[in-house]
């Protein structure tokens, strides 16, 4: 079986971010598009071909997301009385349920003649 295109890539994470990526962050970029595209055909068995507009945005926000999680591994973390979450349970790559939205084909509008009695 052919494997499928990234709907994302480095140069379409690279313009959603103002960080110029090392040519190793750069090589991390491509695994994590590659990655995260996979995830998100298996996440949305549905999605249109050719994908639908959100998805490079969908994908590159992901990969973003990854990329900002600690190395550490470190969830989150409290200062005081000020918190925050730092990585998803799950780890680094994800996609949030809107996210999952904007990958499925839209559904379909019921159109036709119908009446209503009173």
């Amino acid at each position: 079986m052919p494997s499928l295109a990234p709907l994302a890539t480095a140069d379409d994470v690279q313009a959603r971010t103002e960080q110029q990526f090392t040519p190793a962050e750069r090589a991390r970029v491509t695994v994590l598009c590659a990655d995260a595209s996979a995830m998100a055909r298996t996440l949305v068995p549905a999605m249109t071909d050719p994908p639908p507009a959100t998805a490079v945005g969908v994908v590159s926000a992901a990969v973003l997301r990854a990329l900002a999680t600690p190395p550490e591994g470190l969830k989150d973390e409290a200062i005081g009385g000020h918190s925050r979450t730092l990585a998803h349970d799950g780890g680094g790559l994800y996609f949030t349920a809107d996210e999952l939205k904007l990958l499925r084909p839209p559904v379909p509008v019921p159109r036709g003649a119908f009446s209503i009695w009173t």
